[in-house]
């Protein structure tokens, strides 16, 4: 049987290995920054940090993605190249930190295809006054995602407004 060696493998399919572990947690791409710079570089393409999923990093006791802590580069690189759920933490960090409105900035990018964003855009504009916008935003969602009266929407409430409380820890 041959040597098989993943060094020789081209970079698209190293690329799609790492994405596909990925998307199950970021702490499986660790191993692939630790064997140099081409897996360094590998695990930071676009492609791969658009599908990592960073729940677990938020999952610490100490939350370790802000400014200049453990996880904030790859957290902000994951953000620039428009990871949904990124993209929806860091909305709901800003407009805890900074308002609202910088808030729902970050979070159009992801209205009206991810659910929780969509939600969470029309709750802000409810808490902003922005009635005519959240209507449109609600109708939005009820086509898109969940009939606003179904308990699926009332866990989705739940879940934002504790990640939202969360978001304080990320600073």
């Amino acid at each position: 049987m041959p040597n098989f060696d993943l060094l020789n493998l081209p970079d698209e399919i190293i690329c799609k290995i790492i994405t596909i572990v990925g998307e199950e947690s970021f702490w499986n791409v660790g191993p692939f920054i630790g064997v140099g710079k081409r897996g360094y570089g590998l695990v930071h393409e676009p492609c791969v940090l658009k599908r990592c999923n960073i729940s677990p990093m938020l999952d610490f006791g100490n939350c370790e993605i802000g400014t200049c802590e453990k996880f904030s580069d790859f957290f902000l690189k994951c953000v620039n190249v428009g990871n949904i759920n990124v993209v929806y933490y860091e909305s709901l960090h800003l407009a805890m930190k900074c308002g609202l409105e910088e808030g729902i900035q970050v979070l159009e990018a992801n209205v009206p295809n991810h659910g929780m964003s969509t939600l969470a855009l029309g709750i802000f504009d409810v808490c902003l006054g922005k009635d005519i916008e959240a209507r449109e935003i609600f109708q939005e969602f009820a086509v898109k995602h969940a009939d606003l009266r179904s308990e699926q929407v009332i866990r989705m409430g739940d879940q934002l407004m504790f990640q939202y409380h969360r978001s304080t820890h990320h600073g």
